[in-house]
């Protein structure tokens, strides 16, 4: 009874691993959409990449350099409207490397590939989005070959998160939530997605705003750009 008692014991405080949990129709269409385009970006599959952005309109300016145009963006018949991350802290980027000549994973990014025939060029800050029905926020990152890095953000609720590579990568997700009570009480989940694919998500929920650290694993043998999704 003692080894079992202990064996339960160890089980409640490793992390939990989870696979093939369902996204929500507008996460999932966020995915759908960056996998395609990192793949289409690959082969520098121009019509597939057109066909990507088909409805997407960019934002524009006025003269006074206000925005007169919000960006939409609809994708699987669904509006997908996204920011980059508000509040993202790094805790451990020594493996990081400059996104530099990857891919960029959003509609601008796309465009970009598309004009400049498949070759990178440095990219301005596109995120002009203001409008209040915000639901996605992300950034994009690259790794070293069999590396890891740490970030931090906070959240509550229902939270869903996922993590696409460039074409031929392979991730793993994993995640450390802690939320406090009134009185005190920590309350800490667990997860992660270890299936080393081009992509990796996790679904949980947090009763009250708390600290959530994520971890994004390289675990290919090449130098990897991707995109971190979180619902908001």
């Amino acid at each position: 009874m003692k080894k079992i008692a202990f064996i339960m014991l160890m089980l409640g405080v490793l992390p939990f691993n989870v696979f093939a949990q369902d996204l929500s129709p507008k996460m999932a269409a966020f995915k759908d959409f960056c996998v395609r385009g990192a793949n289409a970006a690959s082969g520098c599959n121009v019509d597939e990449l057109s066909a990507l952005i088909d409805n997407w309109e960019p934002a524009e300016k006025d003269g006074n350099g206000n925005i007169a145009k919000e960006e939409k963006f609809v994708y699987n018949n669904e509006e997908i409207k996204y920011i980059e991350f508000s509040n993202i802290e790094n805790e451990d980027v020594a493996n990081e490397v400059i996104v530099g000549m990857h891919f960029g994973f959003t509609p601008y990014a796309v465009d970009n590939w598309i004009t400049n025939k498949c070759e990178v060029v440095a990219l301005a800050d596109a995120n002009m989005l203001r409008g209040d029905e915000t639901n996605v926020e992300y950034v994009v990152r690259a790794l070293k070959a069999n590396s890891k890095a740490t970030y931090s953000t906070r959240g509550s609720g229902d939270i869903e998160m996922f993590v696409v590579a460039e074409n031929g990568g392979k991730v793993k997700l994993s995640i450390h939530a802690v939320e406090k009570d009134r009185n005190g009480n920590v309350n800490e989940t667990n997860l992660s997605d270890n299936a080393a694919a081009q992509t990796a998500q996790l679904k949980w929920t947090m009763n009250r705003n708390g600290k959530i650290e994520f971890t994004v694993e390289n675990a290919g043998d090449k130098e990897i750009s991707f995109i971190i999704a979180k619902s908001m």
